[in-house]
């Protein structure tokens, strides 16, 4: 499908199917597959983000170019368009404006079945610690973290920082820098085991990320009761309705302070915090979600 869309873009040269039955409507389940389809008003597109137009820096140019027609070709046809988040709606009306059939949001929803299970520790992780959970990405802001973890002399008090995830765009940079830190940890890809005893174990779940249609990454943390420092006025915020810690994602300083916050917390505090995390993690339930596209598309 990408490759068909590097290459025809919004030609309708070999269109895949046809238009929607009478009555019907099609869901697109990304921007981008619009390209090679036929497009309604009647139909849905879900829409995660829209990064590649609002945070253009973050992506190839290709990527940019292709993202940029689909989404003229939904402003031409304006059918529904469901978000994963008020802040990406936000973002697009910003761009777009709201003459669409609608515009609604339906968040989703934690996976619980993740932090079912035995917890594993990490041999090489002893003490306190800081945690990222996240793909080693350009957008995800490691590098930011990074530089307030080592500004703020963590590893002379005996705090290490455990970053884990697979590898992304950027990854050499943000891999080069944390091995040049003292006190770092990067387990790489870890497996579910191993990341439930991060969660339960961390002091503060760190992410001043750049860009995030969601905020999945916070709401897993809050699950688990651990206190997010995240990007402020961000999809992450968003997601764990206001209780984290929000600091500017480009200042070391903010963000360093803010991991010392974490730190000098009572045993009270830290109850209190981790029983309205989960509190607010509960409420993005599977069943919410599911409800939400049945009322979308069935009308109940």
């Amino acid at each position: 499908m990408m490759l068909e869309i590097n290459w025809l873009k919004d030609s309708r040269y070999c269109l895949i199917g046809s238009k929607a039955a009478d009555g019907y409507s099609r869901v697109f389940l990304d921007p981008l597959f619009v390209l090679r389809s036929e497009l309604a008003e009647k139909d849905v597109v879900l829409c995660h983000d829209v990064g590649p137009l609002s945070h253009s820096f973050l992506y190839d140019p290709g990527t940019v170019e292709n993202y940029r027609v689909a989404y003229e070709k939904i402003r031409r046809h304006r059918p529904g368009i469901v978000f994963v988040s008020d802040w990406s709606k936000d973002n697009f009306v910003s761009i777009y404006g709201s003459n669409f059939r609608f515009l609604i949001t339906i968040p989703l929803y934690v996976r619980t079945g993740l932090f079912d299970g035995a917890l594993e520790s990490l041999p090489a992780v002893k003490g306190p610690f800081f945690l990222t959970v996240g793909a080693f990405e350009t957008r995800k802001n490691q590098i930011t973290a990074l530089e307030a973890y080592r500004n703020g002399g963590f590893y002379k008090q005996g705090i290490k920082y455990v970053l884990c995830g697979s590898r992304g765009d950027g990854r050499e940079k943000i891999i080069d820098l944390a091995k040049s830190i003292p006190g770092t940890v990067l387990p790489g890809y870890v497996p579910d085991s191993q990341l439930r005893w991060l969660y339960a174990n961390a002091e503060a779940f760190v992410l001043p990320s750049l860009l995030e249609g969601f905020g999945m990454p916070a709401l897993e943390a809050a699950h688990m009761g651990l206190l997010p420092i995240v990007s402020e006025r961000s999809a992450l915020v968003e997601a764990v309705e206001g209780v984290c810690v929000q600091v500017p994602p480009h200042d070391t300083t903010a963000i360093g302070q803010a991991m010392r916050q974490a730190l000098s917390r009572s045993s009270s505090e830290k109850a209190q915090a981790s029983r309205e995390l989960r509190d607010v993690a509960s409420r993005a339930s599977k069943q919410r979600f599911l409800q939400g596209w049945r009322s979308l598309l069935l009308g109940g």
